[in-house]
């Protein structure tokens, strides 16, 4: 940025991108995927990108959260309804930084969803990203089913056509697992059958025209079945229940459906024919409304189930998480705990900062601008030596390379070149030759020999083992396996010669740097100024800085320790006080009365169904009518959990 005033010197500005800053959050996932009902979501690969366009590390997981909502929503506006998801991140080095959304189910209707990623930079700022908009498809067909159930029909054989018909009008579409219409473009027929539930029954009633089956085209999805009428003097038992059965035939389609069936009674008699019809008509009306009892009562015993679950996945969250504070000696009382964590959480904290804010070794030497993200700066700035000694040595060794800046490509570097005039040391990581590069886990030379090797004196480490990269790892090891090759650091110019003398009887030997700043080079030269490195001052700042203290890690982690701790115990009291309520809520004196209700209601269907002729089955009603093929838009669903 640059200010112009009138008779005034220029005034240049480098405003530094901030390494710590979020700004956005990249998404990766495969976006020709598609999105069936009830299906499991494609990998979302999800990175927090800071200011100077790199990905943040050590980010809490419970940070990062995805959400999703059906429809679409103006700006950034999420509605009430959002459901969010946590994730997991993976550990190894490769995916550092990298959030995954994994084996994450895709809701279950048809229709539009918006799908957004959220990081809590704290607790009262969200950085979220772009919307993902997705349109849910309807997943494989699975069953035939109408728009609508009809009640049982009531027919007899008599000559009145009304007596007979069992079936009006009634429309049959394909549906999947989810009772999401689909198989739109198939065609094909439905054929309609009159079955017994006893296979000893052989007087089964027959259609219009004294024909055991009818068939109706399939088409779009959806088949129309009208005026579907018994014979007249049709073959049936008195007082029978019958089945009427629909079932697809569908040449392109590979897995054949569920057939709909649908029961009926039959009647000889036309005025008992009456008297059962008005029968039948409560004992449908009892059996949908006993069903939204059960309904109601499953939901809520599956509910105190699933609290039950999660109370103790709270209590074992708690426990594992107050047993990893105390390995790092920190205690939790009994009593007042938000309020010890909280204390010991502020503590902690300024605990870091000051650890943070304490002096240590710093490069003063000024870094190259990274305003583009194929330049990764000046090599003093690269890496980190903890060691002082190693590090005055090391960078006096390497102080001939410290200003040189580091690029991706040889067009970055180029322009590099181009901007201060050739006077700025550029190096291209896209001309380097890596099939000479060391390799970065190979053994020192006095190990290479078997059993053969001696025992060193002074003890020798790689110098390149002594770097530690802030950022770049892969690229950095590219640069100093380069700039250092096998260089060894050793305690003094006595180890130093030993080693030396010992190793070249088995292989080649590396430059050594001793820890108080001699040099023998790798052709075996020391000695002299030139193999001396001079006092820290005299470096003039070109030297590796060191890394943060060991004990600013400890503390993070114990303050994320405390943290996680924090959120299980204020989980566990609120999954303890949703259970409580939840338990105190089946001894009302409403819950009690619906109890009371549900058993009148049994008691007058099997009267109803004793008058009818039929015989209960032991399991309530359903021999009479499934409860998967009620109507219970009224009654509560439990969530798909729970239905499992």
């Amino acid at each position: 940025m640059k200010i112009h005033l009138n008779n005034c010197p220029i005034i240049k500005f480098n405003v530094l991108p901030d390494p710590e800053k979020p700004v956005c959050l990249n998404v990766k996932y495969d976006k020709n995927a598609s999105f069936a009902a009830g299906s499991t979501f494609p990998d979302f690969m999800v990175s927090v990108i800071s200011e100077d366009s790199n990905i943040i590390k050590n980010i809490n997981p419970a940070r990062v959260s995805m959400k999703i909502w059906e429809g679409l929503s103006s700006g950034n506006r999420i509605p009430a309804n959002v459901t969010t998801l946590g994730c997991s991140k993976v550990k190894d080095g490769k995916d550092e930084g990298f959030f995954y959304f994994r084996d994450k189910m895709v809701p279950e209707r048809v229709g539009t969803y918006s799908i957004q990623f959220a990081f809590a930079i704290d607790k009262t700022n969200i950085l979220s990203s772009e919307q993902i908009i997705i349109e849910v498809v309807a997943n494989d067909p699975v069953q035939l089913l109408p728009e609508s159930l009809p009640a049982t029909p009531v027919v007899s054989n008599v000559r009145t056509v009304a007596s007979r018909t069992l079936i009006k009008d009634l429309c049959l579409h394909i549906k999947d697992e989810y009772n999401n219409r689909t198989g739109y473009d198939l065609v094909g027929k439905i054929i309609a059958a009159i079955k017994s539930s006893s296979e000893e029954d052989t007087e089964i009633p027959v259609f219009q025209g004294k024909v055991k089956t009818i068939e109706f085209p399939f088409n779009r999805g959806s088949a129309e079945i009208v005026n579907l009428v018994l014979a007249e003097n049709s073959p049936g038992r008195d007082s029978t229940e019958y089945i009427l059965e629909f079932e697809a035939d569908l040449p392109t389609l590979a897995k054949p459906l569920e057939p709909y069936r649908l029961s009926f009674m039959f009647y000889n008699d036309f005025k008992k024919q009456q008297r059962m019809a008005t029968l039948t008509r409560e004992r449908d009306e009892l059996s949908k409304s006993i069903a939204v009892y059960r309904n109601m009562f499953d939901t809520t015993e599956q509910l105190i189930t699933e609290m039950k679950c999660q109370v103790q996945e709270a209590e074992t969250k708690q426990s594992h998480l107050k047993n990893e504070l105390k390995k790092h000696q920190i205690d939790i009382p009994q009593t007042s705990i938000l309020q010890c964590v909280d204390s010991l959480i502020k503590q902690k904290m300024l605990e870091q900062e000051g650890v943070k804010k304490s002096p240590r070794r710093a490069c003063t030497l000024s870094n190259y601008p990274k305003d583009n993200q194929d330049i990764l700066g000046k090599i003093a700035h690269l890496a980190q030596i903890e060691d002082d000694r190693a590090a005055k040595v090391i960078s006096w060794h390497m102080a001939s390379d410290m200003d040189c800046v580091v690029t991706l490509t040889t067009a970055a570097a180029r322009r590099i070149f181009d901007e201060t005039q050739g006077r700025q040391q550029v190096l291209p990581l896209d001309s380097v030759y890596k099939k000479t590069l060391p390799d970065w886990n190979r053994t020192l030379p006095h190990l290479r020999n078997g059993r053969n090797h001696f025992r060193p004196i002074g003890n020798p480490v790689f110098a390149r083992d002594l770097l530690t990269f802030p950022e770049n790892v892969e690229h950095c090891q590219i640069v100093f396996g380069m700039l250092l090759g096998d260089t060894i650091i050793i305690d003094n110019l006595d180890a130093a010669n030993h080693y030396r003398k010992e190793v070249v009887k088995i292989t080649h030997c590396p430059t050594l740097l001793t820890r108080e700043g001699d040099r023998i080079r790798s052709n075996g030269k020391f000695g002299g100024l030139q193999n001396k490195a001079p006092p820290m001052d005299k470096l003039r700042g070109m030297v590796f800085g060191a890394p943060m203290p060991k004990l600013y890690s400890v503390l993070s982690g114990q303050i994320d320790l405390l943290q996680q701790y924090r959120t299980a115990v204020v989980k566990l009291h609120s999954v303890n006080q949703d259970l409580h309520l939840q338990l105190q809520s089946l001894n009302t004196p409403e819950m009690q009365k619906r109890k009371q209700e549900l058993a009148e209601q049994e008691k007058s269907l099997k009267l109803i169904e004793e008058k009818l002729g039929m015989t209960p089955s032991g399991k309530g009603t359903e021999s009479l009518l499934p409860l998967e093929a009620l109507d219970m838009s009224d009654s509560p669903t439990p969530p798909k959990r729970m239905r499992r």
